[in-house]
């Protein structure tokens, strides 16, 4: 899973939106370990990108923090590989597309 390169870039995004998130509120790294239950030293190590982060760790910082766990992962949204099915009209006919490629039709 960590080979796709958009997984990775979402994972390093998180550290620095944790960190963020946290300032923006006022607490420090000792108040949210009170709050969560998570050890200061691994809150640092998650805002330093030192520490994978889980669902896990993240569940219960982001509803200390009272942010939405989407503000802090923010993964890129999924296109959805379906061809939309916009119908042209030419020659009095409806035309549905149902590939993005125009052309032969191709196996692959």
């Amino acid at each position: 899973m960590d080979d796709n390169p958009s997984v990775g870039a979402v994972i390093e995004q998180i550290a620095p939106r944790l960190r963020r998130a946290r300032e923006k509120k006022g607490v420090s790294l000792a108040e949210l370990a009170r709050a969560t239950g998570i050890s200061t030293s691994t809150l640092s190590r998650l805002e330093s990108a030192q520490r994978k982060p889980s669902l896990e760790l993240l569940l219960p910082i982001t509803a200390a923090l009272g942010v939405p766990l989407d503000e802090i992962v923010s993964a890129p949204r999924i296109v959805d590989p379906r061809v939309p099915q916009q119908p042209a009209k030419t020659g009095g006919r409806v035309l549905l597309p149902l590939s993005r490629h125009q052309g032969e039709a191709r196996a692959r």
